[in-house]
């Protein structure tokens, strides 16, 4: 895929692994829409940094809410006309064993890591089918392959979107590729910044965008803390 001149949605991208990803796109001649729901101060930071390098527009988001899609969809394609890329990598962790949890944080994960990245892909679908080439990447983790302790409600939510990816893979048209990524610990706020940096991951992750790493859509790709 050639990035140049594309349009990029990137969800959570005013830190972490979304501002990363939000920087090197922009870097590369990508349009790039950052996307915040509370951290507006971040949000304004990485689009700051991605103006240095091309046109970008920063949006508040909340992939929980059917309005806030559409509105932000509707903004993108006025401004733009297109979106090529679509990142979902808004997501949410409560590090509490089953019993600690309430089902309102439960709920939440899954609310935001699965069911907010399906939410965003069904509106901005019609629009990746209209282009010639086009491509989904959600951000998923190893705990989405291996769970373990503390994670009872971010687990499943990534299990799911792998699930996800796959089945959508088998349902696209040829111009369209999604694919699922699954880093190891990253060294964000999330994870107290132990782990892979986030900067590798964000590489990475656009390599798949450009089809540089030679796998399927709707394979998995392992980011591992080695």
């Amino acid at each position: 895929m050639e990035l140049k001149d594309s349009i990029a949605l990137v969800t959570g991208s005013s830190k972490g692994i979304g501002r990363e990803c939000a920087v090197l796109l922009s870097k590369l001649g990508t349009k790039v829409v950052i996307t915040y729901l509370s951290d507006k101060k971040g949000g304004e930071e990485t689009l700051k940094e991605c103006n240095k390098y091309s046109d970008c527009l920063l949006l508040k988001l909340d992939v929980k809410s059917d309005a806030s899609i559409s509105k932000g969809v509707k903004e993108i394609i006025k401004r733009y006309g297109k979106i090529d890329l679509l990142i979902n990598n808004a997501g949410i962790l409560y590090d509490k064993d089953f019993s600690d949890q309430s089902m309102r944080e439960i709920e939440e994960q899954i609310n935001v890591n699965l069911i907010g990245s399906i939410r965003v892909t069904k509106f901005v679908l019609p629009y990746l089918i209209k282009r010639n080439e086009a491509v989904i990447i959600n951000v998923s983790s190893q705990a989405g392959k291996y769970g373990h302790d503390g994670f009872t409600g971010y687990s499943p939510s990534k299990f799911g979107l792998r699930g996800f990816t796959q089945a959508l893979a088998d349902e696209l048209p040829n111009n369209v590729r999604t694919y699922v990524v699954n880093p190891d610990t990253t060294r964000t706020a999330m994870s107290k910044f132990r782990g892979v940096s986030s900067d590798n991951v964000a590489s990475i992750i656009i390599n798949v965008a450009m089809e540089n790493i030679g796998k399927k859509s709707g394979e998995d790709i392992d980011i591992l803390n080695r």
